[in-house]
């Protein structure tokens, strides 16, 4: 009983599906035709396509598109990329296209035509409506209806900005300091009444997208707003102000008497704007004076002070005069002694006669190694050639006399000895016979 009870279900079910499938049939592919939106101002054109999307491979189209004739005057219509052949006609309030598809393109989506319109309206906006006969003006490559939806379109005019002002033409800052500036766009009622804000020079001036102005250093910037195609400016002009002068080369000095300087200061900031000018004023005249461009003259040995003044701010500088050198004892303590080449090198001229006795005498060890050693140091000088060519030719001259002198007397000498040493063997030979 279970089991038959079980198998009465399962059948049951099986024909409750079979009969949703059968009343209710699967539903077929479905495309979607969509007009796109422009915007304009009075009088110019825009440019409206109605556009086809879904994947199907569609064979048939029938499309329209309708709009006010008293906000949209028609121009002109094309068909579009998807299209194999068909035509557009315009009834004065709608286009309308009827004609054959490439399937290929159809499926991948596009154009099916373009409409252009001129605006005739002044303000606001007009809709553009989409509709299908449907039916069998849409079908598939097997001649099946193909089910649609429609998207409208948009026209609407647009205000463009008329011109731009701010309320602020020029404006002086210090370094530092800020100022807002602020714009006025018309018509009131202008589409895009959006304002942007540029520096010509942000190392002096910069501006923040709300119109804020920071001044950042000396000088001139010009700040421009603009709305749509318009333009305003306003002329900055940052002023930096002095805080103090400072001393170049340090503020203790020291100048011959007789003699001079010249001191200088600068501004602080170097930017300042302020006016600017020093003035110089020494403590004591007796001991040096200052001229109106800071050069300071020396005039008696002694210590004074020499103050430099710009706007309320001054610098002191200690000045000490010293006694002048006279050029005598500058040269001599500075200029080299001269050494004669005589004193350098041994003269090349004879010497002075002397006494047989003296002629006679040998130098000492000591006054040769010497002499040596000093023509061993010249022959060495890098820095002087010529002085070593001459020692080189004395000392080839000293060899080859040398040589002159030692063999003719190495001869004599040992031809001697051979002879006495002959005649001393004959002797002793003498002496045995005896």
């Amino acid at each position: 009983m279970r089991r038959l009870l079980k198998f009465s279900v399962i059948v049951f079910a099986f024909i409750i599906i079979i009969s949703t499938f059968l009343v209710f049939p699967a539903s077929a592919a479905s495309i979607k035709y969509s007009a796109s939106s422009a915007s304009g101002t009075q009088g110019s054109t825009v440019t409206i396509n109605v556009n086809l999307s879904g994947g199907v491979e569609l064979w048939g189209s029938s499309v329209r598109l309708g709009y006010d004739s008293s906000k949209l005057q028609y121009v002109s219509s094309n068909t579009g990329s998807v299209v194999a052949s068909g035509s557009l006609n315009n009834t004065g309030s709608s286009v309308n296209f009827a004609g054959n598809l490439d399937k290929a393109k159809a499926k991948n989506g596009g154009t099916v035509f373009s409409v252009t319109f001129k605006i005739l309206m002044s303000s606001g906006s007009s809709t553009l409506t989409v509709s299908s006969t449907g039916g069998k003006d849409n079908c598939d490559y097997n001649g099946d209806e193909v089910a649609y939806t429609t998207s409208n379109g948009t026209v609407t005019v647009t205000k463009p900005v008329t011109g731009i002002t701010l309320d602020k033409s020029s404006v002086t800052l210090k370094k530092g300091e800020t100022s807002q500036l602020t714009a006025t766009v018309t018509p009131s009622d202008a589409t895009d009444k959006t304002v942007t804000y540029s520096s010509s020079n942000t190392k002096v001036a910069t501006v923040s997208g709300s119109g804020k102005i920071t001044a950042v250093g000396a000088g001139s910037a010009t700040i421009t707003a603009k709305a749509g195609s318009k333009t305003a400016t306003c002329n900055v002009s940052v002023k930096v102000t002095q805080t103090g002068i400072a001393a170049s080369g340090g503020t203790s000095r020291s100048v011959e008497e007789g003699g001079s300087l010249k001191l200088s200061v600068t501004k602080v900031p170097s930017d300042a704007t302020d006016d600017y000018s020093v003035t110089w004023v020494s403590a004591n005249t007796n001991i040096a004076t200052v001229s109106s461009n800071g050069t300071v003259t020396g005039v008696a040995v002694g210590s004074t002070t020499v103050t430099a003044k710009s706007n309320n701010w001054t610098v002191t500088f200690n000045v000490t005069v010293t006694e002048k050198v006279t050029e005598t004892e500058t040269e001599s303590a500075t200029e080299p002694v001269e050494t004669t080449e005589e004193e350098i090198f041994p003269p090349t001229t004879e010497p002075e006669t002397v006494s047989e006795t003296e002629a006679e005498t040998e130098p000492s060890q000591e006054s040769l190694s010497d002499y040596f050693a000093g023509i061993i140091e010249r022959l060495t000088d890098e820095d002087n050639k010529v002085t070593r060519l001459y020692h080189y030719l004395m000392l080839l001259a000293v060899a080859v006399i040398t040589a002159a002198i030692a063999i003719p007397v190495t001869f004599i000498a040992t031809s001697g000895y051979y002879k006495n040493k002959t005649k001393n063997d004959e002797n002793f030979n003498d002496l045995d016979e005896r």
